[in-house]
């Protein structure tokens, strides 16, 4: 009989991106350049997590806070499209968070985040009744809502870890530079981790580390299950307190650098709770982020389109 599809929520930040198509690179003056369109696409790294994991076979919850307006609607659009449930808190006080991601040719990315109604995210806005029977809670968009920075998302991974579910988070690139303050408010939610998510200049920041594959360890040592680290493209690295594990990148045109980590992480996280070994699991999020990476007009792809790409890799010499 076939396995259910798992119950995912994720907790974190609803942002409308104003994307570039990749841009040549350009001179590190003052410069005025021009791109055929801006694309106008759901963003944040728990938007991207719950949409990609529902195009996944998942069953999804969102909860997360938005404004009055109409990029609001275009979000609640985008969840309903992609059969993503919805639990949305309104600031009326704020404007749905909003991210300008000006992307280059080589991958390289800037974002401007404006939070906006992030802000207004509360743990009160967590439903008992989203976590209970939930398989798995993602916690990501750390520093964009911030009434869930430090103690509150520790006390929500702690809730969804009692409840049966297991837990992720991705705290991304701290905006304010990665004060000493902000580091403990990330390491009080390590002991209710499962898979820690980031870079290696992330991973190192948290750990205070200068080696990514000893700051991963060091993560681990502070309560982590397990530590994932995103390598672009040298692909990705699994770090436990007693193995290392990585998988190579799949090589793909640059199209759609924005949301790639997030993508991986969904996953990475649905190939665990099917029953995936950490091997398999790395390969599968690699596939899954060059599937977005390569095709900016279907961001999210399928389970079937990510086989389709491991397997054209598997037959490349």
């Amino acid at each position: 009989m076939a396995r259910p599809q798992p119950r995912v929520v994720a907790i974190g930040d609803a942002i409308v991106d104003l994307v570039t198509p990749p841009m040549p690179p350009v001179p590190a003056t003052d410069f005025q350049g021009e791109v055929s369109r801006f694309g106008r696409i759901p963003g944040g790294n728990a938007t991207n997590f719950a949409l990609q994991m529902a195009s996944l076979g998942a069953r999804t919850t969102f909860i997360g806070c938005v404004g009055a307006d109409r990029e609001a609607a275009f979000l609640r659009h985008a969840y309903r499209r992609g059969r993503v449930r919805a639990i949305l808190r309104v600031d009326r006080r704020r404007p749905t968070g909003a991210t300008v991601a000006l992307t280059w040719s080589d991958g390289r990315r800037a974002l401007i985040t404006s939070l906006g109604a992030n802000a207004g995210l509360r743990s009160r806005d967590v439903p008992p009744s989203a976590i209970r029977g939930a398989d798995h809670v993602h916690r990501s968009g750390f520093w964009w809502t911030e009434g869930l920075i430090g103690r509150p998302s520790a006390a929500l991974l702690a809730r969804a870890r009692r409840a049966g579910a297991t837990t992720s988070l991705d705290v991304s690139t701290d905006p304010r530079g990665w004060a000493k303050k902000r580091i403990e408010s990330v390491r009080l939610c390590l002991p209710y981790v499962d898979m820690f998510f980031g870079n290696e200049t992330e991973v190192c920041a948290v750990a205070g580390v200068s080696s990514p594959s000893e700051a991963a360890r060091h993560l681990c040592s502070l309560g982590a299950r397990e530590v994932v680290l995103h390598q672009a493209e040298h692909g990705s690295t699994a770090v436990t307190l007693e193995r290392v594990v990585s998988a190579s990148a799949v090589p793909v045109p640059i199209d759609n650098p924005t949301g790639c980590g997030d993508v991986f992480n969904a996953a990475y996280v649905h190939a665990k709770l099917r029953g995936a070994s950490i091997p398999d699991a790395l390969q599968l999020g690699n596939a899954c982020a060059a599937a977005h990476l390569a095709n900016r007009d279907r961001p999210y792809p399928t389970l079937a389109r990510v086989r389709r790409v491991l397997r054209s890799t598997s037959t490349t010499p």
